[in-house]
């Protein structure tokens, strides 16, 4: 008889956006997603946003109306949720060898066949704790059930009522383990547990019918005339009448190639030759699963020696053996072997999807730039090292100095800003200084006006004399991060025709110059 342990993930899109960025854990999140029909709407929320009235599919402006102290908004990538529960399905195979994913549209559960392995963790209770422990040490909250089909389990995980038991971590246990054969543990479910659409849900609840209990004793002839027989192929996998098998989701073989020599060698251009065959190999691999390589790592094995270690970072992902064997050379030729070489190891450490682009047919075309930018950021990034050339990023912080960070431009895929919730805009240059002073620097004010902007500052042994001055602004944030930050801005035009960004820390009454106008 199968046994098939479900893993539902509550919440998962909040869940998977807080485990990314831990600082929003103490805040109110709300994900939105565009609705052609009715505009921006809210899509998922965490407990803190519920406890303010906040509901998923009300619309974003009633959110924003709800929530006062510093919630953070941001588009729901859909992507990036099937990404990393891919990821999860990889690691989750150290409990069962087939492991599926869910077939919903946005599915946050999986699905494991432990079918002979439960005994390896000392039963199935002890195997469902073992899961619902380490997913907690992952940082992921998780409920777990085992039943007879996978529609049960996931019907258990999602909707039943789960004794809470206490474990080692800190977290509770949430899993539960229905009996083998027990065909009554449904019963008390609700129907949406068979994924009925809106129409046929409205119906059976029109009817009074809440339970698969309440389905159990209505004539069957009826059921498919009346709802439809979607209705009673789910009913059937549920009971297990119908087999519902689980797509095995196996992880991919890792896009790792390596040659060992027969005889060490300390000559280059033997080295080089044999980079340039493996890098032919890794591409042809790269191109069967369509994606190109943004971050490439070689080893030289050397005898008696820690490995030499490669880093390859491109700015748009490629498949062009030569191109990457180019960029090899350039590292190549920096390096001094202190021994002769054993073994050459290649890895695609990140890859992403292929770009591919039209060709023009006559002249040069401005398509073309995007290629020569890329190729300088190549050059430099592998001569310079990636961490040296990097892009400047926004965060979404009231904090100025915590509002951006630099992050590479080789070696890592694009990352997309979502938009800005309707009302909100990015500050332009006439009210935020495009230079900032890290760390903001200490001045000494004359002629400080009762609660407003002093008269006068002295910065690198010169007196600057104001002429004008706006604010203030205050900015007062950071309480989840430990101390808190209170400062009121003001930006103020010098006699001399200077336009600088001031701020008064409000807990000392101490003066700062964060940025200058340009």
């Amino acid at each position: 008889m199968p046994r098939i342990l479900a893993l539902w993930l509550p919440n998962w899109p909040v869940q998977r956006l807080v485990r990314e960025q831990p600082e929003l854990s103490p805040r109110a999140v709300v994900l939105y997603d565009q609705d052609a029909r009715y505009g921006q709407r809210v899509k998922a929320c965490s407990a803190t946003a519920e406890q303010q009235a906040v509901r998923p599919g009300m619309p974003l402006a009633e959110a924003q109306a709800l929530l006062a102290e510093h919630p953070f908004f941001a588009g729901h990538d859909a992507r990036r949720d099937r990404e990393t529960l891919v990821a999860l399905a990889e690691w989750c195979e150290q409990f069962s060898p087939i492991v599926g994913i869910d077939e919903a549209d946005e599915p946050d559960t999986l699905l494991m066949d432990i079918r002979g392995v439960a005994h390896l963790f000392g039963g199935e209770a002890a195997l469902a704790r073992t899961v619902v422990a380490a997913c907690q040490q992952q940082g992921l909250a998780v409920r777990v059930a085992i039943a007879d089909t996978a529609g049960a389990a996931r019907g258990w995980a999602q909707w039943g009522e789960i004794p809470v038991e206490e474990s080692g971590s800190d977290a509770p246990c949430a899993a539960a383990v229905l009996p083998p054969g027990d065909g009554t543990a449904c019963e008390a479910l609700p129907v949406e547990v068979l994924r009925p659409g809106p129409r046929v849900l409205e119906q059976l609840h029109r009817l009074g019918i809440r339970r698969i209990g309440q389905l159990n004793r209505l004539p069957r002839a009826s059921l498919a005339a009346r709802f439809g027989e979607p209705l009673l192929e789910q009913w059937d996998k549920l009971a297990g009448t119908v087999a519902e098998p689980i797509v095995a989701h196996h992880a991919r073989e890792p896009l790792a190639v390596r040659w060992c020599f027969e005889h060490p060698t300390t000559h280059h251009e033997t080295i080089e030759y044999v980079v340039g065959d493996l890098l032919g190999q890794l591409s042809r691999r790269l191109l069967e699963r369509g994606q190109g390589v943004l971050r490439l790592s070689c080893q030289l094995i050397c005898r008696n020696r820690p490995p030499l270690k490669i880093d390859i970072s491109l700015f748009r992902s490629t498949v062009a053996a030569q191109h990457l064997l180019a960029l090899a050379k350039l590292q190549l030729a920096l390096v001094t072997l202190p021994e002769a070489v054993e073994e050459i190891r290649l890895r695609a450490v990140t890859t992403a999807p292929r770009e591919q682009r039209q060709g023009e047919l006559f002249g040069e075309s401005p398509r073309d730039q995007p290629a020569q930018l890329a190729l300088l950021v190549e050059r430099l990034s592998n001569r310079l090292g990636r961490e040296r050339v990097v892009l400047a990023e926004l965060l979404a912080d009231a904090q100025p100095e915590l509002a951006s960070r630099y992050r590479p431009l080789a070696g890592e895929p694009a990352a997309a800003l979502p938009p800005p919730p309707p009302g909100e805009s990015l500050p332009g240059p006439l009210l935020r200084p495009v230079r900032l002073f890290d760390p903001p620097q200490p001045i000494e004010v004359v002629g400080l006006a009762q609660g407003g902007p002093p008269a006068m500052f002295h910065y690198q042994r010169r007196r600057y004399r104001l002429a004008r001055s706006f604010g203030p602004e205050r900015i007062e944030t950071g309480w989840w991060r430990g101390e808190s930050c209170r400062r009121d801005y003001y930006r103020v035009e010098t006699a001399e025709g200077g336009r600088w960004w001031l701020f008064r820390r409000l807990q000392d009454q101490c003066w700062f110059l964060h940025g200058a106008f340009e």
